[in-house]
C-alpha cells in the first residue's frame, strides 16, 4: 500500500495449510463420535465375552482393519510388479 495508508490486513486463516483444516475436522469427528457411544457393549468372540465402550470396540475394529490393510498392501504391489 501506499505510504500513509491503512496496514495491510492478512487472512491468518488463510495461511493454514489444508490439511490442518482436514485434520481438526477429523478430530472434531472423533470427539463427537466417542461423546455419543459412550456406552458399554458386550462382545463375544468364539467363547470369551467383554464388555467395552461401544467406542474403544469401533475404534479397535477400525485400527484393526488399517493394521490388515497396511499389511496386505505391499505383497499387492509386489505381485503387480511381478
Amino acid at each position: 500500500m501506499a505510504a500513509g495508508g491503512p496496514p495491510e490486513r492478512r487472512n491468518v486463516l488463510g495461511q493454514i495449510p489444508v490439511r490442518v483444516w482436514v485434520a481438526l475436522a477429523i478430530l472434531i469427528c472423533v470427539v463427537v463420535f466417542v461423546a455419543q457411544n459412550r456406552r458399554s457393549t458386550e462382545i463375544h468372540l468364539l467363547m470369551v465375552s467383554v464388555a467395552a465402550p461401544l467406542w474403544a470396540v469401533l475404534t479397535g475394529a477400525v485400527v484393526a482393519g488399517l493394521l490388515l490393510g497396511l499389511l496386505l498392501t505391499p505383497s499387492i504391489r509386489r505381485r503387480r510388479r511381478g
